[in-house]
């Protein structure tokens, strides 16, 4: 249920309403013998009896059904369950933007007075000035490259099929992955645009942005889809805590990609089949991995799914700051 709901698409005769934008029925009560239509009093009646059995039934369950995770046909999950565990991992972000936001603080008043101040501690760099003006390069590269990810595989996809043999939605899913990976050259451009030296404290503001742009992202999809805000949050919370160019590297970068927007769905398509008992080889799962890219992109375009504008223009470039951080210095 969790990976269903995450998926963002519906699952069920009930979701072919909202597929064909079907935003309202209309009950009407015709008498077969008699040709006339009952009256408003009829109809009335049978509204209140589904809207009084259905008050019942909320009343028996003590919260709202729409609340409730169903793991099993016959076992519900709380709210009260599984909301704490999601807190606790945006309390993590929150905790995390603190700690660098103290060390901010002391490295700006000076070793001497943060020494006076907290006592014996680690030594810190000197009091540089924070360097607001490096931290636009890569926020607004990270912005571009998202909107450039939201829009150009379908303003491309008529440029490709009629330069190179391929259909339309191969051309949009080839465009989505070659605009995902430029992003992983983030950091080279960065440095390139930002003139100044790349100090501590550049990456330690950059990191404060990021993880605060990131727990905002994940706790208001929280609040919309909890099921994707948790799954995002399990796995891109402990990547984006422990990122720093400091130590090694080549894991953190590892971390990275494993926790990525796009390897997540990779692994979401892997566990979904397994819980369904029909387990995927390898390329199996990356037939179904571009598959599932698709229509994603169909879905928004036709039937206004917002997954995919998510995706694009919140968390991929929130997931290059942490990159850029990690290639710092």
């Amino acid at each position: 249920m969790v990976l269903q709901q995450a998926s963002g698409r519906p699952h069920g005769p009930h979701g072919l309403f909202l597929r064909y934008r079907v935003e309202a029925l209309t009950l009407r009560g015709i008498n077969s013998f008699r040709h006339y239509k009952y009256d408003l009093v009829a109809v009335g009646k049978a509204l209140e009896g589904m809207f009084r059995k259905l008050n019942h039934l909320l009343e028996r369950l003590h919260q709202s059904f729409f609340l409730y995770l169903l793991p099993a046909l016959s076992r519900f999950v709380s709210i009260g369950l599984y909301v704490p565990a999601a807190g606790f991992l945006l309390l993590v972000l929150v905790l995390k933007a603190l700690g660098l936001w103290m060390q901010l603080h002391e490295a700006g008043v000076g070793p001497e007075e943060a020494e006076a101040a907290s006592g014996p501690s680690p030594p810190l760099p000197p009091a540089q000035g924070m360097g607001l003006a490096s931290l636009v390069a890569p926020l607004l590269i990270s912005q571009a490259m998202g909107l450039a990810l939201y829009v150009l595989p379908v303003l491309g996809q008529h440029v490709a099929t009629q330069h190179f043999p391929v259909a339309e939605a191969e051309a949009v899913v080839l465009t989505l992955l070659a605009i995902y990976a430029a992003g992983l050259a983030l950091p080279h451009n960065t440095h390139r645009v930002v003139s100044s030296q790349a100090t501590d404290r550049g990456w330690m503001a950059l990191k404060l942005v990021a993880l605060i742009y990131l727990a905002l992202q994940l706790a208001c999809i929280t609040l919309t889809n909890f099921s994707l805000g948790f799954l995002l949050a399990a796995t891109m919370v402990p990547a984006a805590a422990l990122t720093e160019p400091c130590g090694p590297r080549p894991l953190y970068a590892a971390l990275l990609v494993l926790t990525s927007p796009a390897a997540t769905l990779l692994g979401s398509l892997f566990l979904w089949r397994e819980l369904q008992e029909v387990p995927l080889s390898l390329a199996e799962g990356w037939q179904l991995f571009l598959t599932a890219l698709a229509q994603g992109v169909l879905d928004h375009h036709a039937y206004g799914a917002l997954l995919f504008p998510l995706l694009a223009l919140g968390l991929y470039p929130c997931w290059l700051l942490f990159w850029n951080v990690l290639f710092w210095k």
